[in-house]
């Protein structure tokens, strides 16, 4: 079979370099974590090379091996691999996100002055510099107030300060502080192809890092309010292809932005999309990023499918029961739990340290929601705490 374009995969997600070699691609990747013998199988060739060495850039070793492979298309497959996919681009003069439009969904304080910049309805922010006193920071932003890094991603040590104590302590120089935003949280998923979105996707937040629906049910001038602004968003940001993952909170004023991400989504919610809408969502990703040919995306779901992460408290684990139960449940079309009983259950830090998840699907939300309380109900993870 001739292989339609070399294709680099730049971090080891498998659901996305599976997909360029379903689409006949000649795939490579650059894994920042060795890989196993089972996934080089099937690869061009790859690098090896941890991307948290990549502070100050490409290293060069990896630019001449990329050269080599003689590439047509870059794609990034994680959170982690945007900035980079995005710098190697530049290297090698291909087509793509641009590092300007990656750094603008990258670096949080540049994205919301842009957002401002373009009246997009984004909270009150400041970026925190040396000297700044909590009584200043809380006379600017009140109380309660969000500080997090300026280029993290998942909720990774993002802190809501709730007095003057907690400020003191933890609203530190060079982090952004916003704000508490008082709301419930939904995303959009975008594909977007020349400028131009060909998909959207409502997701609501249930509970932050446990459970989410796709599509959210909202009332429908609400949800062209919200895609109004998301695609606001993405023509002020610049950007022209591959998919966005941005989040809005739903105010009693309206929607703001949160935050978007020039990337696939995490937290399962591609095969969400995929088992609601009914369409191979990783293919579609890739076909973008590859300029190949789309057929028309599906405008309406099929089907309401949720995600819900398990992870009990921090502690021991004495005892494990419900889980064959819930594997049996009619809907139930993904169920995984890395957990056994003496194992020892670190805190939920962020999105990706999860112990296990249950992918569901029905016909209405409110079925969805009943699974998901029967769910709870059976899952019994006892713990000992520390």
């Amino acid at each position: 079979m001739k292989h339609i374009a070399n294709v680099l995969i730049v971090g080891r997600r498998s659901a996305c370099y599976r997909a360029a070699l379903r689409l006949g691609h000649s795939v490579f990747l650059w894994s920042s974590v060795p890989l196993h013998q089972s996934r080089r199988a099937r690869l061009a060739d790859w690098v090896e090379h941890p991307f948290e060495y990549c502070s100050d850039g490409i290293p060069p070793h990896v630019i001449e091996t990329a050269r080599g492979w003689k590439l047509d298309f870059v794609v990034a497959a994680t959170e982690s691999s945007v900035m980079l996919a995005a710098m190697l681009r530049g290297h090698l003069g291909l087509a793509g996100t641009t590092l300007e439009v990656a750094e603008l969904a990258h670096h949080k304080f540049t994205m919301k002055n842009r957002a401002r910049e373009h009246a997009i309805p984004i909270t009150n922010y400041h970026l925190i510099k040396p000297g700044d006193s909590p009584a200043q920071l809380i006379s600017q932003l009140g109380l309660p107030m969000v500080v997090k890094p300026v280029d993290e991603s998942g909720a990774t040590d993002v802190h809501v300060l709730r007095d003057v104590e907690e400020v003191e302590k933890l609203a530190k120089p060079g982090w952004l502080a916003e704000t508490f935003v008082t709301g419930t949280e939904v995303s959009v998923e975008t594909f977007v192809s020349d400028g131009k979105p060909l998909f959207h996707n409502i997701t609501d937040y249930l509970h932050q890092w446990q459970k989410s629906i796709a599509p959210a049910n909202l009332n429908p001038s609400l949800n062209e309010e919200i895609l109004a602004i998301n695609d606001q968003v993405i023509e002020a940001f610049g950007i022209t292809q591959g998919m966005t993952h941005a989040e809005f909170y739903l105010t009693e004023s309206g929607p703001v932005l949160g935050e978007i991400a020039v990337r696939p989504p995490g937290g399962y919610y591609m095969e969400l999309i995929e088992k609601a809408y009914g369409f191979d969502t990783w293919e579609t990703y890739v076909a973008i990023e590859t300029s190949m040919p789309l057929d028309a995306l599906p405008q309406r779901a099929d089907c309401f499918a949720a995600i819900y992460i398990i992870h009990p408290e921090e502690g021991k684990v004495i005892q494990i029961s419900g889980d064959k139960k819930i594997k049996k449940m009619p809907g139930v079309f993904e169920f995984e739990l890395d957990l056994v009983v003496g194992e020892t259950v670190a805190d939920h830090v962020n999105t990706s340290n999860e112990c296990g998840h249950v992918l569901l699907s029905a016909d209405s939300k409110e079925s969805i929601l009943s699974m998901i309380e029967e769910i709870e109900t059976q899952l019994q993870i006892v713990v000992l705490p520390h």
